[in-house]
């Protein structure tokens, strides 16, 4: 696969990651302003996005990492930055997917949760999209 070729395709995921997180976002507001009702789809969307983000990382794994390490000596150091990140977003991804099926946690605490992660993954797509995915770096 060409490095736009990468570039686009991890695009394409952030964009269809991004609609996942308004959407679960928004589920979590809406439990947070009192739709009781709205616990089983949260969980549900919640587990959703956490396993997204799970099979993401793979992709950037599996396509993202090589492509960097081709770019050079600044691709290497990158390609070991992005790997370091993912070990710790998979912990974390880890430790969120047994909070969020701890049946006796208040699923406001959740729904909190979910909507700070959903904050954190937005900052670290914006961040990676400026700097690992600029067009500069993946050049054909």
């Amino acid at each position: 696969m060409k490095p736009s070729e990468v570039r686009k395709r991890i695009l394409e995921e952030h964009a269809a990651l991004r609609r996942l997180l308004a959407e679960v976002e928004g589920l979590a507001e809406r439990y947070e302003d009192g739709s009781a009702d709205l616990a089983p789809m949260l969980l549900e969307r919640g587990r959703t996005l956490y396993e997204s983000l799970a099979a993401h990382l793979d992709v950037e794994d599996a396509y993202l990492a090589p492509a960097l390490r081709a770019a050079g000596a600044e691709g290497e150091r990158r390609a070991e930055s992005l790997a370091h990140e993912h070990r710790e977003q998979r912990e974390l991804l880890r430790y969120l997917l047994g909070r969020i099926h701890e049946l006796q946690r208040p699923t406001i605490l959740i729904a909190r949760e979910v909507r700070s992660f959903v904050g954190y993954v937005r900052v670290d797509m914006e961040h990676e999209e400026k700097t690992i995915l600029s067009e500069a770096v993946f050049r054909d």
